[in-house]
């Protein structure tokens, strides 16, 4: 086991649970810096599998700044998100902040995050849209170091999907190195869907199924 995932599995026994292979092979990928797809049930764990690589991460390297950005499709589900994250943030004490950035966010809200980053940020494409125009943008996100495409099967192929690729794009060119995982409980063509949310250019995608 890595040294970098000694917290998470902390947490895992703490919880009396035991990983399963598909969130091993993620992190383990994710520490690797390979970036790819998840194809798993709803309910199986899949969120763990794809946010906790990045957390390991970030306990090690503590930086500040938003290095995880979660992008959600429905502002629905950003809520669920942010309790499943900062459960084990909060049951281990980890020095790291989740934020939700959506259209119920208060412009207040909105003013601290900017003034004070969190580590993860958690948005839909629309508000990742107009915060991208944001003057303060590139240095928001000058440490971020991954991004998760939560339930891209409800992306991939729309309006949103594309609007979602195109923030992408710019992340990429601010960050060349940022790693990227799409998540989903059902894709056809796995390698065209992991291809969409990587981009042209990257790196053959890692699929974990």
């Amino acid at each position: 086991m890595s040294a970098a995932l000694e917290p998470i599995e902390a947490w895992f026994s703490q919880q009396h649970w035991t990983p399963m292979a598909f969130q091993r092979q993620c992190w383990a990928a994710y520490l690797a810096g390979e970036s790819g797809l998840l194809q798993v049930p709803t309910g199986s764990g899949k969120t763990y599998a794809a946010v906790l690589g990045p957390v390991a991460e970030m306990l090690q390297r503590r930086q500040r700044g938003v290095q995880l950005l979660v992008i959600t499709p429905l502002r629905a589900l950003s809520r669920d998100l942010a309790l499943a994250i900062e459960a084990p943030i909060q049951a281990m004490g980890w020095p790291l902040k989740v934020a939700i950035r959506n259209g119920d966010t208060s412009s207040h809200e909105r003013g601290k995050q900017l003034r004070t980053p969190p580590e993860i940020l958690i948005t839909t494409p629309e508000s990742l849209s107009v915060l991208l125009a944001n003057p303060k943008a590139p240095e928001l996100f000058g440490a971020l170091q991954a991004v998760v495409l939560d339930e891209w099967h409800e992306l991939m192929g729309s309006k949103r999907g594309s609007q979602c690729e195109l923030c992408l794009s710019w992340l990429r060119q601010l960050r060349p190195q940022l790693r990227t995982w799409a998540i989903s409980a059902t894709i056809g063509n796995l390698q065209e869907a992991a291809r969409a949310a990587l981009g042209s250019e990257a790196a053959q995608p890692r699929i974990i199924t």
